[in-house]
């Protein structure tokens, strides 16, 4: 059986009796957590008469299980109870004049003693026992909080708090009722063992699940379709391929699929962001029991959205446009607004051109020709100087991958945003620059060590091996004596021509952190070894950084083992082609 799920406005609750168990510790809030609900509750009276009837404060969840005895045993949100039932007792005048009166409420720890406590809190017993210290401090923050206000406080107050739906602009707690079959023991220690709450995701499913949502008859085999495609939804969600291309991997739900109703929820011009934890929950809810939209409409959307998305996932031409776009930063909604009602090819020709407008700037449809579009790319990326543009040149960099794999129509490889999110990169420089030379002493002994084991693994230089090896033996690493080695390891690769460090896009690639740290500024031909090694170990190294030590881009190859100005321009030119070629494929046609 499904767990049963409503909201509950606090009036529902006045007539119920609820007993915490044993297994349970007794009610802990300090007095700072009881402050800030009050001020919560006050903020959302203050500006109720403003807003729609509809409106309610809601409290998280409140698990619970109906017992023999006629009472709800408290999974969950004992203390959000408790604060609640002190909140009518301290204002227990107004609420009988109100013709109202309070839940009641007991502890199996101390059932003798702990009803009649709640009921009338007396101070002389506060050192009793700890449920009775916590409780009296607790009432201390409820009176010192109506203290300071004004006694008319009191009244509008109790009024949000204790309003029915009828009257509207009220209070509720998020209802939820475990099955007949459920052990409480095993809910409780999943809750809060862990400090696991109820997700969006286990209470939106329980909301589409109940069995008052289907025709009698039909109960269990609409109840399993939906538990099915619900199932596999998620398992989907579960591959990091589509999740990474779908998600920035910031901020990520606790559940997937809770993503999914975001995103639906997001869409909708009902919806209302706030800070509320539970809010896709509230959305839904207030769908299906306030609009009274059906199951079926609901789950429907559900699953046409999702079906959009793994469209998107399943075309490699759109999967690579949308998953650049997210990853720098786009919103999934506005995405989807830009391809409603047009054919798959303007989709694709829209989205690029948000990409130039994204990254380039200006739009595409204000270049005269092909050649315009050119110099636009080449002067941005010419102007793009490391440390200065890190941000912009990484966006560069990884969408000069993206198109590189898109020039081949008939390729299947793709991008894996996956393995690119799950490790921080670094912009690297193909060739040492000067002001990279190592200072501290560890960083000293590595970048020696790796020159060292390249020149003896390749048999060369003997006279540098032998100096390297003594620096490295010796107690204090002398700075003189490395200044000299340094300079004499770059003179053997031949990076020691030039005079002015290169931070342009022309000498900088992208290389996972771990790998750049290791080999910080190391000359070219090691880094070149090194990357290698990784793609023969399986190691991701995107595409455009392998082909840059690969010297693909470079005319002259005859010396593979350097990296001159000859090879910096070819590399720069590379890059402007494949981008401008991007672009003006998108600036063809009409849409």
């Amino acid at each position: 059986m499904n767990p049963t799920i409503t909201l509950k406005p606090i009036s529902d609750l006045l007539s119920e009796k609820f007993f915490v168990p044993s297994y349970q510790r007794g009610f802990r809030w300090a007095g700072r957590q009881v402050t800030d609900l009050l001020d919560d509750l006050w903020e959302f009276q203050s500006k109720a008469d403003k807003q729609d009837r509809a409106s309610f404060y809601c409290l998280q969840p409140v698990v619970v299980k109906h017992r023999d005895d006629g009472r709800w045993e408290l999974v969950d949100g004992q203390q959000r109870v408790t604060t609640i039932y002190l909140l009518l007792t301290y204002l227990q005048t107004l609420v009988e004049a109100m013709g109202k009166s309070r839940f009641s409420l007991e502890f199996e720890t101390r059932s003798a003693s702990s009803g009649a406590f709640l009921q009338k809190i007396d101070q002389t017993k506060r050192h009793d026992n700890i449920d009775n210290h916590h409780i009296c401090a607790a009432y201390d923050a409820i009176e010192q909080w109506f203290g300071s206000r004004d006694g008319s406080h009191k009244f509008k107050f109790v009024q949000c708090l204790l309003s029915d739906d009828e009257v509207g602009r009220n209070v509720k707690v998020i209802w939820y009722e475990l099955p007949e079959a459920e052990d409480p023991i095993e809910a409780f220690t999943r809750l809060n063992v862990g400090k696991i709450p109820l997700t969006n995701a286990e209470l939106i499913r329980a909301l589409f699940l109940r069995s008052g949502n289907f025709e009698p008859g039909l109960v269990t085999i609409q109840q399993l379709k939906i538990a099915g495609e619900w199932d596999a939804i998620e398992k989907a969600f579960q591959a990091d391929s589509l999740w990474c291309f779908l998600h920035r991997g910031v901020d990520s739900p606790s559940s997937r699929i809770e993503y999914l109703f975001q995103l639906i929820a997001k869409e909708s011009s009902s919806y209302q962001s706030t800070d509320d934890p539970y809010g896709t929950f509230h959305f839904y809810i207030s769908r299906m029991e306030v609009s009274g939209a059906t199951t079926e409409s609901e789950w429907l959307k559900v699953k046409r959205y999702f079906m959009s998305l793994e469209e998107w996932f399943n075309d490699r031409t759109l999967y690579h446009l949308i998953g650049y776009l997210i990853h720098e930063g786009d919103p999934l909604p506005a995405i989807r607004a830009i391809g409603q009602s047009v054919r798959k090819s303007a989709f694709q020709r829209m989205l690029k051109r948000r990409i130039f407008k994204k990254v380039v700037g200006g739009s595409l449809d204000t270049m005269p020709d092909d050649a315009a579009v050119r110099n636009v790319i080449a002067a941005y990326v010419g102007d793009l100087e490391y440390g200065d543009d890190s941000a912009a040149i990484r966006s560069i960099l990884l969408l000069f991958n993206i198109a590189t794999l898109l020039q081949n129509a008939s390729s299947n490889a793709r991008f894996p945003f996956d393995s690119y999110k799950k490790a921080p990169w670094d912009i690297e420089h193909v060739r040492s620059v000067a002001s990279g030379k190592p200072q501290r002493h560890d960083a000293r002994q590595q970048w020696l060590a790796h020159a060292r084991d390249y020149l003896r693994e390749h048999h060369e230089n003997d006279e540098l091996c032998r100096r390297a090896d003594a620096v490295l033996s010796a107690d204090d690493l002398d700075g003189a004596q490395f200044d000299q080695l340094y300079h004499g390891i770059l003179k053997h690769f031949g990076e020691a021509d030039d005079a002015d460090t290169d931070n342009s896009v022309a000498n900088l690639a992208l290389l996972d952190a771990g790998t750049n740290r290791s080999y910080r500024n190391a000359v070219f031909p090691i880094k070149r070894q090194q990357i290698i090694g990784l793609d023969h170990k399986g190691v991701f190294v995107p595409l455009c950084t392998k082909n840059v030590f690969l010297k693909c881009y470079s005319r002259n190859i005859h010396d593979m083992l350097s990296w001159r100005k000859d090879d910096r321009k070819d590399y720069l030119d590379a890059i402007i082609s494949v981008l401008a070629s991007f672009f003006t494929d998108a600036k063809a046609g009409t849409i």
